[in-house]
Formats: structure tokens, sequence, C-alpha cells
């Protein structure tokens, strides 16, 4: 077997190596390696057969790791947040304490993958005015730092007794642009999460609007079907569907017609929000531009795996 044959075995068996081990991870990689050495194995002639064979294993490998999602990233640990007590002994004390609030918060102050969160605010809700307990709910603001101690993006959350349940409230999440698609999102939301299903938390609650009218979409919030929510979003998406209802092709007008026909009631089932965004037609991007121009109010009940916007 000549030298080139014997480099490019071994690269092979390389490249077969990171497919198995690495099928989320390198998936760029991957589909390089394979397409150069296919290239150079059809210059090798009859005794590289094998060599083309595990060649051609790479690329099956690298065909599943088409399948993955463009944007995909490498999942990041979520940090313990097991320090940080539970919902009701903090909604359980006599007075408006935010000091002692802020102390008992302290343990979110951790690094979600390449940021860490310092919280900027903290502060209790109430009293209710209704003779019961005299907390109701609580606040945190944060500040996104990244390593060299600049501020990256800013969070806010409310969490809260409602009808005798506990909710969470996504009040505000954003990071610069720069500082996207690098896990923590995805990191915050992992601890979080499992912090809210510690503590009792039946339902996270959201206010979608611009470029969040997709993303929490996609993240599986449904339309709150609180009966004034509804009504409010409903009618935002129906102005949204008007807006751009000029710039629509006959056909794509149709499906706006058709998926808005279905809020009014009946036997027909009314649209997810999910099934709104991913709405196409002549228009590949039907739903998106939809949804974008939209605002609604959201819920996820937390049984369901996490969720997280890319903002």
């Amino acid at each position: 077997m000549s030298r080139l044959s014997k480099m490019l075995r071994d690269s092979a068996h390389r490249v077969a190596r990171a497919a198995e081990r690495f099928a989320e991870h390198e998936a760029s990689s991957i589909r390089g390696c394979a397409n150069d050495l296919s290239k150079s194995a059809r210059t090798i002639g009859g005794e590289d057969d094998w060599l083309a064979k595990t060649i051609n294993h790479a690329g099956r490998a690298d065909r599943e790791l088409s399948r993955i999602e463009p944007n995909r990233r490498p999942l990041t640990a979520a940090p313990d947040l097991s320090s940080v007590p539970g919902v009701d002994e903090l909604l359980r004390v006599p007075s408006l304490d935010n000091r002692w609030l802020r102390e008992q918060l302290s343990g979110l102050e951790q690094q979600y993958g390449p940021y860490r969160l310092r919280l900027t605010d903290v502060s209790y809700f109430g009293p209710n005015g209704s003779g019961g307990h005299a907390v109701t709910g609580f606040r945190f603001n944060g500040e996104i730092i990244d390593g060299a101690g600049g501020r990256v993006g800013r969070l806010e959350r409310h969490i809260y007794t409602e009808r005798g349940g506990t909710v969470a409230f996504n009040a505000h999440m954003r990071l610069e642009p720069s500082a996207r698609g690098r896990g923590f999102s995805r990191a915050f939301t992992a601890a979080i999460n499992d912090y809210y299903r510690r503590s009792g938390v039946a339902q996270i609650k959201v206010f979608a609007v611009q470029d969040g009218s997709v993303a929490w979409a996609r993240a599986g919030f449904d339309f709150d079907r609180d009966p004034e929510k509804l009504a409010r979003t409903v009618s935002s998406i129906k102005d949204r569907a008007a807006a751009i209802y000029p710039d629509c092709s006959p056909a794509d007008r149709k499906q706006l017609d058709r998926v808005l026909k279905q809020f009014k009631g009946g036997k027909a089932r009314p649209p997810t929000a999910g099934e709104l965004v991913e709405l196409t037609g002549v228009d590949p991007e039907l739903g998106i531009k939809l949804m974008k121009g939209a605002s609604w109010h959201g819920v996820r009940m937390l049984s369901a795996e996490p969720g997280f916007p890319n903002t």
C-alpha cells in the first residue's frame, strides 16, 4: 500500500472515530474531511477498496449529522442551585425583608456557560391587601457579565402565587448580539427550571414581543388561554396578518384566512403558537413574518422539557 494510501487510511480512521464520538459537536469538520477523503480515494485504485468503504462509513455518519439543527450548540452543564431555598420558604415570611431575600437568592450568582449572573435588584411583592399573607411573590433582576467584567445582557424574573399555584414569569432576557449562541440561555434555563420544579412551580409565563414572539413559540410556549389574555393575543395576530396581507401571494392569503378562522371557535382547534410560527406557503417564512410582528401572552407547563430562546 502506498504512503498516500496509508496516510488516507489513518485519516479515515480518525474521521470515523470523530463521527461516532462527537456526533453533535463536529458536524462541519467531519463533512469537510469526508469530502476531501472521498475525492482522494477515487484516485487511488483497486488496492484501496477498504479505504473507500471506511470513507463511505464516515459519509453515512455525516449524513446523520446533517439532520442536526444548523443552530444547535453543545449542551452546557447547568450549575447546581440546590443552595437556593425553595419558593415556598421564600414566600412564607411575615414581612417584606428584601435584604434577607437578596441573601437567600445569592446562590443564583453563578457561571452559566461562558457568562456569570450578577443580581442587581431583588424585591418582594405585597402586601396583597386582602387579609392573606403579606407576601405574594418576588422578583430578581440581574446583569449577565463576561470574563472581563463587562455587561453583555440583562434578565428579570418574577415568581408569584396565582389561583392557588405558583407561577414564574419570564419578564425579560436580552443578550448583546455578540453574546448570543454561546450557551448562556441554555445553561441558565436548565438550572432555573430545575429550581422551579423543586419548588413546585406549575407554569412559566411570558409576554412575547418582537424577536421573542418567534423564539418563545419555538421554545414550546403556547398561547395563554385566559380569556382576556387570549383576546389580546388574537387581536395582535389579526393586526399583524392585516399588515403583511398586501405583500402575500393569493395562496398565502388563503393560508392566513384559514388559520385566523380557527380562532373563532367551532369545531376547528385553534392553532398553537408553534404551529403558527412554522406556517409555510409560497413564502417559506410566512409564519415567522406573521409572529415576529405580533405580541402574545404565552404559557408552558413546567413538566415539559426545558425550552429557551436564542436571545
